[in-house]
């Protein structure tokens, strides 16, 4: 182990420096060939650059160990991809939950269909119909304000043909 440690750290000393401070690598590791390495239950074809660290081999494979590098390449983030359709009505929570007065609900519709959210109280009382209407693919949001409501729990229920859920809220002032 200590053998090894020496190799790394006299690898690392190496590896020149440029006037910028970052780090070089030196061009005699970078490879801009491809190779094929074979084995009884395998065949690689194409790798890019070259192995740096170097060649093990067994009865039955060839493994090229090392890295590659391609130069002016620098990863700067990854795009998400927007949001897709629904494939299946949901209902998600409020957000923020609790909330005062302001919170936003979002739901997803996979069909054209008649859609209708409601606000209950814990009584079973219905207190506001929030969305009732026939709604397109997709998803949606509704905005729920409280301002004329109590403080308290309040319960959001979606109904779609063949779908109900209901999600608890909490109005805190």
């Amino acid at each position: 182990m200590r053998a090894f440690i020496v190799i790394v750290s006299a690898a690392l000393v190496a590896v020149p420096l440029s006037a910028s401070g970052d780090y070089q690598i030196s061009p005699a590791v970078i490879g801009s060939g491809g190779g094929m390495s074979t084995g009884a239950a395998y065949q690689t074809i194409g790798t890019i650059g070259q192995a740096a660290i170097g060649v093990v081999t067994g009865p039955s494979n060839t493994n090229e160990i090392g890295f590659w590098y391609q130069p002016g390449w620098v990863l700067t983030g990854v795009e998400e991809p927007g949001d897709l359709s629904p494939t299946v009505f949901s209902l998600s929570q409020n957000q923020p939950n609790p909330f005062n007065p302001v919170t936003t609900i979002r739901f997803g519709v996979p069909e054209r269909c008649r859609v209708t959210v409601r606000l209950y109280s814990v009584t079973g009382r219905e207190v506001r119909t929030l969305a009732d209407a026939d709604m397109d693919p997709g998803y949606h949001t509704v905005t729920l304000d409280g301002a004329g409501l109590a403080s308290g729990i309040y319960f959001c229920r979606m109904e779609a043909p063949g779908f109900q859920d209901t999600r608890k809220l909490v109005l805190l002032k």
